[in-house]
């Protein structure tokens, strides 16, 4: 058995099918600037641009028409530089958040690092016990200085989805900005920032977008924009006799180059996604899961987390190993069996301590659209071997 990756919520792999071509053409042909001056080549590769942030639009259903929402799609390298540039663009002293446990670094120490650089405030909704963050558990704890809520779409560790619809009428009940982490579920769930009520949307384009690493976003409401502070400025190839940012979008939040390979990755990659469908790909992965999960069922020295059917959920499973180092275990699988998955905390150490599995972490299995019924068969097989093995000792 050649390699198998289960770690497809870290970054996804394989790509999308023929991105090593479709980059390697970029880089031979048309690896220019946009925005830098006029040429053909520099045309044709921001028309490309331009065509991701429709793509992008239609994707997560931003408006009626997608051409003109398109430029509130802005490129950044990833959800954590997403998230940062919201919180720290739109909070400042006295400002209160709500947010869930079950969120990432990138949520958790931008605010613990804003609470202690300017003083604002922020209160966070605990999951249930199957790490689902409940509107009504958001609901109590906004305030009247209440600037937004931000919620991870899924856990990164269990792979359980919370309510965003729900969350998103609440939000818009109470008059707060709505922020939604989707870098575990952008490209395997359906998102609509119209009925979820988002006004803010963080994706991820190496993940479930099934692009390069280094390349990812966000889309931002017209009345979120207009309180967006900028965190970033330089230059944007526009309006250069100001010495003051545009305010025009994209340009007021792309300050420097774009990372177009990746960006032409995404292009390509999101063409693929809308091909296959996503709700095709859902259907595999979830698939993939319950075989997984069921397959667990009869063996002891395990805990598997999360792994209630009826439960809205990713492709992702974690779990401990009760006699065995996770950590061991995880290396085990890579070294003697050659099954890639991730141990430890996952950047989410809150998520952790909400499940029960802080400080030890989990062994977390994450599949995509590219994975079989039989390389799961094969690592549950291995899970067994590791097992024995240890009981024999």
């Amino acid at each position: 058995m050649e390699n198998i990756y289960f770690d497809n919520a870290a970054t996804s792999f394989p790509k999308a099918p023929q991105m090593s071509q479709v980059v390697s053409n970029f880089i031979d042909n048309y690896c220019v600037n946009i925005n830098r001056g006029v040429n053909i080549l520099s045309d044709e590769v921001g028309d490309m641009v331009l065509n991701t942030r429709i793509k992008l639009s239609k994707l997560f259903d931003c408006a009626d028409v997608p051409y003109k929402f398109s430029k509130r799609v802005v490129f950044t390298s990833g959800v954590t530089e997403s998230i940062n540039m919201f919180l720290r663009g739109l909070l400042s002293e006295g400002d209160h958040i709500v947010t869930g446990s079950m969120e990432h670094h990138a949520v958790m120490r931008t605010l613990y690092d804003l609470e202690r650089q300017r003083g604002i405030s922020f209160d966070i909704a605990q999951s249930d016990k199957n790490g689902v963050v409940k509107a009504f558990t958001v609901e109590k704890l906004i305030k009247p200085n209440t600037k937004a809520v931000i919620i991870n779409h899924a856990s990164n560790v269990f792979g359980t989805i919370s309510p965003i619809e729900e969350i998103g009428k609440l939000c818009k009940k109470h008059g707060v900005f709505f922020a939604v982490d989707t870098a575990q579920t952008a490209g395997v769930v359906d998102i609509s920032m119209r009925r979820c009520n988002i006004d803010f949307l963080a994706f991820s384009g190496h993940k479930g977008l099934l692009g390069l690493q280094g390349i990812g976003g966000f889309i931002v409401s017209d009345k979120l924009n207009k309180e967006l502070g900028v965190v970033k400025t330089g230059g944007t190839g526009s309006a250069s006799h100001f010495y003051t940012q545009p305010d025009a979008m994209p340009d007021k939040f792309e300050s420097g180059t774009l990372n177009l390979c990746g960006i032409l990755s995404l292009n390509h990659s999101l063409t693929f996604i809308e091909n296959t469908g996503v709700d095709k790909i859902r259907e595999h992965e979830l698939k993939l899961r319950r075989y997984f999960i069921n397959s667990l069922k009869d063996i002891d020295g395990l805990t598997v987390y999360c792994a209630d059917d009826s439960l809205d959920a990713t492709a992702v499973v974690s779990l401990s190993f009760n006699d065995i180092d996770n950590g061991t275990a995880s290396l085990s699988l890579s070294s003697e069996y050659k099954i890639m998955t991730r141990s430890g905390l996952h950047c989410a150490p809150s998520a952790h301590s909400s499940m029960g599995t802080y400080p030890s972490g989990t062994v977390r299995f994450s599949f995509s659209y590219f994975n079989t019924v039989d390389e799961i068969d094969y690592a549950v097989d291995a899970i067994k071997k590791i097992l024995e093995e240890n009981n024999n000792a």
